[in-house]
């Protein structure tokens, strides 16, 4: 039985990631015609999209997320679209075919922890086997509410399919999220960060943090001798 039975969000979630394209793609200055280019499909296509109409897949929306300069999750969730210098990526085309695969086997490896069998995962999501298979080959990606779904039934979460740090849309989105994190952090530890006379005391934390603990509960012990003695 599928997981979700009584309620079908998917257009709703449509509805709302139609909106969010459309307002980070004004919010950076592009066109319709523009990003359809970019993504390699017509401009009806990214109207409808926009519209809620159709719904983009998990590829594509990493693809607009890169030339729109936001995390990938500004055109999923509502977060806040912080940008940065946009990265050059060459054969586009062939990048996102890469991508449908890698996200494909993860699909595949986090079906197999789960133990289940392509039947019976197929079946949970609302799939025959041989489209839960072939997503899982990356032949085609999923759209983009169905694998929030397969997400939902085996438990994964956005970041887990992103190449953070692979690739030049891996390393512009691993640079959005480490700003979107530097902002999440309180005023006061911004403050200190920044601070060029703190960054002594970063690079020491930095150089404790790769230490093992046994190591840490030594050095600790001997700087409470130390104390005691004083």
């Amino acid at each position: 039985m599928p997981d979700s039975p009584s309620l079908d969000t998917a257009p709703l979630r449509r509805l709302t990631i139609g909106r969010l394209i459309r307002s980070a793609r004004e919010a950076a200055g592009r066109s319709q015609k523009d990003c359809a280019r970019f993504v390699g499909i017509s401009v009806k296509r990214l109207a409808a999209y926009e519209e809620g109409e159709r719904e983009p897949d998990f590829i594509e929306l990493e693809a607009l997320a890169h030339f729109l300069n936001v995390p990938i999750q500004a055109l999923i969730y509502e977060e806040e679209a912080k940008r940065l210098p946009q990265v050059r990526v060459n054969n586009l085309p062939a990048l996102m075919q890469l991508r449908a695969r890698v996200v494909g086997a993860r699909l595949k490896q986090a079906r197999m922890e789960k133990g289940e069998s392509l039947k019976e995962a197929a079946q949970a999501i609302g799939l025959t086997g041989g489209q839960l298979n072939s997503y899982e080959l990356g032949r085609r990606p999923m759209p983009i509410t169905l694998l929030e779904k397969a997400m939902a039934h085996f438990g994964l979460r956005v970041e887990q399919l992103l190449d953070l740090g692979i690739g030049p849309i891996g390393e512009a989105q691993l640079r959005l999220e480490q700003h979107a994190r530097f902002d999440r952090l309180p005023e006061e530890v911004r403050a200190f960060v920044t601070d060029p006379a703190s960054l002594s005391y970063l690079q020491l934390a930095m150089h404790l943090s790769k230490m093992p603990a046994g190591d840490l509960r030594g050095m600790a012990k001997a700087l409470r001798q130390i104390t005691e003695d004083e």
